[in-house]
């Protein structure tokens, strides 16, 4: 029984390691100014938050529209485009990331550093990243697929994988 005992205990100071793999999937999305933000196919949430941040945006688009009659003074007119821009700013940073629209507008904000984009420009830049959005949903339909058909496969007849035997 000493002899099991002896086995059984560990070296003093001995030590193991393992490495775990997430295999999380990540894509770099560098902009025309060499900023760059990280994002990944593997964040299910990723699509929902950009669909809902268009329709944000647009509802934003409208209601800023609606309120731009030739009644309110330029200053209000002027207080109404500010705020467009901060919310969209915070609705696109809700998407991708703090500080993803100052990273998107880097190079300008460089130059102007009060720089308040307006509609076109975020216009311009929610279509900028449609791409990015149709990469990750690709990615995630094809993980997916892959998934759904090594699920399936232990459920398959695996008789057409024995060899033949010929006489």
């Amino acid at each position: 029984m000493a002899g099991i005992e002896k086995e059984m205990k560990p070296d003093v100071g001995s030590r193991e390691s393992m490495v775990a793999e997430n295999h999380v999937w990540l894509m770099d999305v560098e902009f025309s100014n060499g900023e760059k933000i990280t994002v990944s196919g593997n964040d299910i949430s990723i699509i929902e938050r950009f669909e809902a941040a268009g329709e944000e945006l647009q509802k934003l688009a409208d209601e800023m529209d609606k309120n731009d009659s030739d009644e309110k003074s330029f200053k209000e007119k002027v207080a109404l485009r500010r705020g467009f821009s901060e919310k969209s700013a915070g609705i696109m940073d809700g998407v991708f990331g703090e500080g993803t629209t100052r990273k998107y507008f880097g190079d300008i904000y460089e130059a102007i550093p009060d720089f308040c984009p307006d509609l076109e420009c975020f216009l311009d830049y929610w279509n900028s990243l449609i791409p990015v959005i149709e990469r990750l949903s690709d990615h995630k339909v094809k993980l997916e697929k892959l998934a759904s058909k090594q699920r399936m496969a232990k459920y398959q007849p695996q008789d057409h994988k024995k060899p033949v035997r010929r006489k």
